[in-house]
């Protein structure tokens, strides 16, 4: 109330009040007439009236015409937001309360920050105003409106599953692991899952050292458990189930839509028997913690949603029976044609992450603009948490005084009240309406102080960045996974994967070309009449093939190559022979130590590298620091060679005008 009246005196000082309209408009709504011209219309009309005989400007008309109600990446309101942050604004006009938010919690939070910096929030409906004494109880009110609003568009769409999980029936789906449903469709404990779930603690707790997830996974697998479906256990799926099944309850979240076409959801939560006592449970969850830190980076994927594939979808990490990778989220997306994933194959984890992290690296060397981008990053935060501390310790003497009033003023109306049962009945609907303004406080000081929990933690983010920034010349792996997540963000990174590359081989491997890779051997470039007679004598043949010149030509080729087996079989450099009789002759050379003696010979002749296993396609990073990574070309070669510099000092080459270092990563 002593904000209000301060913003009005400041306001009453001043010779003109700039307004500020806040238009914001769905499609739907948009047919339904409630269009951007109406709401403006309205919101002139609301400041004609309400403002008659004082001056004031519309120093500007802020428009999100077209986009959702959520609070988040709202152009306009967030330059609204700003203004009003920087002083530029005294009044803020809506032409409905829901115009800011869906949510009781983004209404709340965007109203309280505008308010307590000193402008006027009003909207042209009568509605709302923040000068009026019961603006308090009525954002209140009409902020929960919107949210049951939201629910009953909900139960109009799904009644059925929704009605029977508020009653307590299980709506749809299996339940956690270690429970079953009975006879009746009640949730009861499963003996078979739950002898899982205790051999699982039992490996976790018990075990000296902090185990993996994997290393749990491989326990139960070895002791011939598997999951509902008869596979054997994986480390993240098995963790999952046990933390569902420590719950105690299943959430059912029913989703809908409202008229922007924004999600809206709501929730039932149904109690289940938990297979663990609570203090194994406890014990477990510590056992878990601990492991967890153990294993640290490998737990969650550094460019998922960042790294951009040749279709145009975002890849995501994953983990998969032979490692590691981003892969493509394409195929999920609507309208995109399978067809155009040729170019989408898997990209391993390790490999993309050090490509793009070194073009990172050279950018913890200016210190000074990291530090400016943390400030930019944290924005008004420190203002908004200091602002949040003054209100919760406002809330706090209020309800102070609201207790001890609570109490004199019952104590009175106890001393005054005669024993009959209308005192009576007066006495408790008093006990009743100073309770329920003391639980309105302590509403809003539990809001105010989730709020204050969010930007503290978002500073102690900030503090941990700059230290690890500031200490990164003495410690090369100074930065945790989560650091480098926030360092991302910070530098709006995106990759976008620019071709193929070479796919990794899915197939056996080669252990010839294996062994050419391992040893870094080059293979003979050629193989000509002086080199053959230098080692015909080494190669030996068979009685049914004597004349093995041709499949050691066609070995070398295969290797120099990488090209499958197969397609040698009938060729007539072996005689029209099939492939699988010059895969054995080849493999006995190798085994015999023959073939190795032969390259001894041949060494002095012009040989080159076998190709690797697959090649990481051109990669092109953006990010908002400076021209040196705003076109950053990693992990990839073009088409002009290996390394290939165009002289421009940034190693970028002139032919394919992509910035960069053209080096290529190959996985060996």
């Amino acid at each position: 109330m002593g904000k209000n009246t301060v913003a009005r005196g400041r306001r009453k000082a001043q010779s003109l009040i700039r307004v500020a309209i806040y238009l914001r408009v769905s499609t739907a709504q948009q047919l339904e007439g409630y269009g951007l011209k109406v709401q403006e219309e309205q919101c002139r009309a609301w400041l004609a009236y309400a403002l008659r005989g004082q001056k004031y400007v519309v120093v500007d008309v802020y428009v999100d015409g077209g986009v959702s109600g959520k609070l988040a990446k709202r152009d306009d309101l967030d330059r609204l937001t700003a203004d009003v942050m920087g002083g530029k604004v005294d009044l803020v006009v809506f032409g409905k309360l829901d115009r800011i938010g869906r949510t009781m919690k983004n209404i709340h939070r965007w109203v309280y920050d505008v308010t307590d910096h000193g402008s006027r929030v009003a909207t042209a409906d009568g509605r709302i105003d923040s000068e009026d004494d019961m603006f308090g109880i009525q954002l209140s009110l009409l902020a929960y409106m919107a949210e049951v609003e939201h629910a009953l568009i909900l139960e109009r769409t799904l009644g059925g599953r929704m009605q029977k999980a508020a009653t307590g029936g299980w709506p749809l789906g299996e339940p956690p692991f270690g429970i079953m449903l009975d006879a009746d469709g009640e949730p009861v404990l499963n003996a078979k899952e739950v002898e899982q779930i205790e051999a699982y603690a039992a490996f976790m707790i018990d075990s000296p050292e902090p185990v993996t997830q994997e290393d749990a996974a491989r326990h139960l697998n070895a002791l011939g458990y598997t999951q509902r479906n008869g596979k054997p256990w994986v480390g993240g799926n098995l963790g999952r189930r046990i933390e569902a099944s420590l719950r105690g309850y299943v959430e059912f979240v029913f989703a809908g839509e409202n008229e922007d076409g924004d999600p809206i959801t709501t929730t039932f939560r149904i109690d289940v028997p938990k297979p663990l006592s609570e203090e194994r449970i406890e014990q477990l969850r510590t056992a878990i913690n601990r492991g967890k830190r153990v294993k640290g980076k490998h737990s969650r994927y550094l460019l998922s949603n960042r790294l951009m594939s040749v279709c145009g979808a975002h890849r995501t990490g994953s983990t998969i029976a032979t490692g590691r990778y981003y892969r493509c989220m394409g195929r999920r997306i609507e309208g995109v044609s399978p067809e155009s994933h040729e170019d989408c194959w898997e990209l391993p984890v390790e490999d993309v992450d050090a490509a793009v992290w070194s073009e990172i690296e050279d950018l913890l060397e200016d210190k000074t603009k990291l530090h400016e981008l943390i400030a930019k990053w944290l924005g008004s935060v420190p203002e908004r948490a200091a602002s949040y501390r003054r209100r919760l310790a406002e809330l706090d003497e209020q309800l102070e005084k609201k207790r001890s009033s609570r109490k004199r003023k019952i104590a009175l109306l106890l001393a005054s009240a005669e024993d009959d049962d209308d005192d009576a009945a007066l006495i408790e609907e008093l006990k009743a309406e100073l309770k329920q303004q003391e639980e309105e406080l302590l509403q809003e000081r539990s809001r105010v102080a989730d709020w204050l929990g969010d930007a503290e933690a978002q500073e102690e983010r900030a503090r941990e960045l700059l230290h690890a920034v500031d200490r990164i010349d003495t410690a090369a792996e100074n930065f945790t996974l989560d650091q480098k997540l926030d360092l991302l963000e910070l530098l709006d990174v995106q990759v976008q994967i620019m071709d193929k590359g070479v796919p990794r081989h899915k197939g056996l491997v080669d252990p010839i070309t294996e062994w050419h890779r391992e040893k870094d051997v080059p293979v003979p470039a050629g193989l000509t009449d002086e080199m053959w007679d230098k080692v015909k004598e080494i190669l030996s043949g068979t009685r049914q093939w004597k004349d093995v010149r041709g499949a050691f030509d066609v070995m070398l080729e295969k290797l120099r190559t990488a090209k499958p087996w197969s397609e040698y079989s009938g060729c007539e450099r072996i005689g029209g022979r099939a492939y699988a009789s010059l895969y054995r002759r080849v493999h006995h050379w190798f085994d015999s130590g023959q073939y190795q003696a032969a390259l001894e010979v041949l060494r002095p002749y012009p040989a080159v590298p076998v190709p690797p296993s697959y090649v990481l396609p051109r990669m092109l990073v953006t990010g908002a620091v400076d021209p040196k990574f705003t076109a950053a070309q990693v992990a990839g070669e073009c088409d002009h060679g290996r390394g290939c510099s165009g002289g421009d000092g940034m190693g970028g080459c002139p032919s394919c005008n992509l910035a960069g270092t053209g080096e290529q990563v190959s996985r060996r």
